[in-house]
């Protein structure tokens, strides 16, 4: 029914958590897994060879190819119905993929499903889930609201790409993930095509998953800068250029934040 697939680089402890939790908690009758490293130093590739062997498809990369080029790269050898798009740092704790089916099979107008995504110690991640973004979302996201999970199902303009199950029919009359995306933004992106074919994207919050995430500084600074880049692109795609720029001035005060930070982190 599911084909899973994880991109990892440089996660090799998180990755194998991950896998021993699906395998644990699912029948392996249900899904396949697939595994796309990106150029990994840490020994991942060894480690899922030797822990996995030929339970897993394993895809190696020479170079960290970014988020949805991999994830593309899965989906080319991917046999089943659902594709699960699935983080390394995250963490089955039950077998949701059978609820999961049920809820695509009585739901034929959803492309899109995403469980509810619970951090380490029980609490709701935020931001995993919202209405696209528009320009004024960059000034005012700090006085915002932040959109909270509900009991029952709910339909979402976007949900996040650390759990995404989407058709594979759907997956495809898109063509997948934007390439031009290396990091952030692209999950974002993919659930605006499948809304423009109609399609329902819905948070099913009766299933859930834990995200464990990153914590790390150097790597906040890092990802930051992959942030701008994807947020920049995503808005000259789909509001024009003029949006753009105003998303680049709006958000010189950030930058300079930021680059306030480095400077500290370098110094320290």
């Amino acid at each position: 029914m599911f084909s899973i697939i994880i991109v990892n680089y440089n996660t090799k402890e998180l990755i194998k958590n991950c896998l021993n939790s699906i395998f644990l908690n699912c029948n392996i009758s249900d899904f396949e897994i697939i595994v796309v490293d990106n150029n990994s130093q840490d020994s991942s590739v060894e480690m899922l060879k030797r822990e996995f062997g030929n339970k897993i498809k394993l895809i190696v990369n020479n170079k960290n190819r970014g988020f949805g080029v991999a994830n593309n790269q899965g989906v080319k050898v991917a046999k089943c119905k659902y594709l699960f798009f699935l983080n390394s740092d995250t963490i089955f704790t039950d077998n949701i993929l059978k609820p999961i089916n049920d809820f695509f099979l009585s739901n034929k107008e959803v492309g899109v499903v995403a469980p509810k995504l619970l951090l380490e110690d029980g609490g709701e991640q935020l931001y995993a889930f919202g209405p696209f973004p528009k320009v004024l979302d960059v000034t005012l996201n700090k006085f915002k609201s932040i959109p909270s999970y509900q009991k029952h199902k709910f339909f979402v303009d976007w949900v996040s790409g650390a759990a995404l199950v989407i058709k594979k029919d759907v997956f495809e009359r898109v063509n997948g993930f934007d390439e031009n995306f290396f990091m952030y933004f692209e999950d974002i992106d993919l659930c605006k095509r499948v809304k423009d074919l109609k399609c329902g994207i819905v948070v099913y919050p009766e299933v859930s998953v834990i995200h464990l995430g990153g914590k790390s500084l150097s790597k906040f600074i890092k990802r930051k800068k992959y942030y701008y880049q994807s947020q920049d692109y995503f808005f000259r795609k789909h509001y024009g250029i003029f949006k753009m720029i105003c998303i680049k001035i709006i958000r010189w005060p950030y930058k300079i934040k930021n680059l306030i930070i480095t400077r500290i982190t370098r110094l320290s």
